[in-house]
């Protein structure tokens, strides 16, 4: 299989009981955080970047990985909190479920989140992280992935990956790629990136179905989906795709023409910061 994004059952019933105070805090933030379930593990990400992946291990234990950068020196950074750690790039803690709630604790998210603001990974991302907060609790449209990735794809990834709405609970994928006006990409790179994931889903659409039809189970398990109120949704083919501009409006027009020139059928759809 290609792609899997989703627990276990019996990993979804540790996350589901161990994190429970994470998931609260996650729906609070009104998408300033993420939860984003992978393969048998999840990320958290605070204003589109991942500050934790944490992964179950055996006999209760969990491994989280952090960036050095956002996590040595901080309040967090005390073997009180934790059994160990292995020190590298990424930082390696190992917890026990008891510890989980005290390492995750509100003001060490806190330490966590603003040594991310202090890096700044960019506009680009800024205006992705901007597209799901503004898109949350949709019916007719779900953000349901971001840096979409398979065992095929490798190091390539999807921005983001949404469904449509087709009717009740039928929903077409949506390839979303994001980009700023000012970004070079737009004038014919993107379209090249975009009809490229599409096809990818398409030629692997039965798993890609499978993977996100249980993703979405599993977070209106969780509490991360509150809209739509389906409990299970089924995903029906075309797979689509749509190149979303934003900010630069000027060079974001200029670029535009020229790529509707060039693939007059492209799918875009671009923002203006008007007062």
């Amino acid at each position: 299989m290609p792609i899997r994004r989703y627990f276990s059952e019996d990993n979804l019933k540790r996350v589901s009981k161990d994190f429970k105070f994470m998931l609260n805090m996650v729906r609070e933030s009104c998408g300033e955080y993420d939860f984003a379930i992978r393969d048998n593990y999840f990320n958290i990400y605070y204003q589109g970047n991942s500050i934790a992946k944490v992964t179950p291990n055996r006999s209760s234990l969990y491994t989280a990985e952090i960036n050095k950068k956002f996590f040595t020196g901080t309040k967090a950074d005390d073997p009180k909190y934790y059994l160990r750690k292995s020190d590298g790039e990424k930082v390696q803690i190992k917890l026990n479920a008891r510890q989980l709630h005290p390492f995750f604790k509100k003001n060490h998210i806190s330490d966590f989140s603003s040594r991310v603001r202090k890096v700044n990974n960019g506009e680009e991302i800024n205006f992705e992280q901007a597209l799901i907060t503004d898109n949350m609790n949709r019916e007719e449209y779900i953000i349901i992935d971001r840096q979409t990735t398979d065992t095929v794809l490798n190091r390539k990834r999807m921005d983001l990956l949404a469904l449509r709405q087709v009717t009740g609970n039928k929903y077409n994928f949506e390839v979303v790629e994001v980009k700023l006006g000012k970004n070079e990409e737009l004038k014919n790179a993107v379209i090249s990136q975009l009809n490229f994931y599409v096809s990818h889903i398409s030629n692997n659409f039965k798993e890609y179905k499978n993977c996100f039809e249980t993703n979405y189970v599993q977070k209106k398990k969780l509490g991360l989906i509150e809209v739509p109120k389906f409990e299970s949704i089924e995903i029906v083919e075309d797979v689509k795709g749509i190149i979303v501009v934003g900010g630069y409006f000027g060079l974001g027009l200029k670029h535009i023409i020229e790529l509707k020139e060039n693939h007059p059928s492209a799918n875009v759809n671009q923002f203006r910061n008007v007062l």
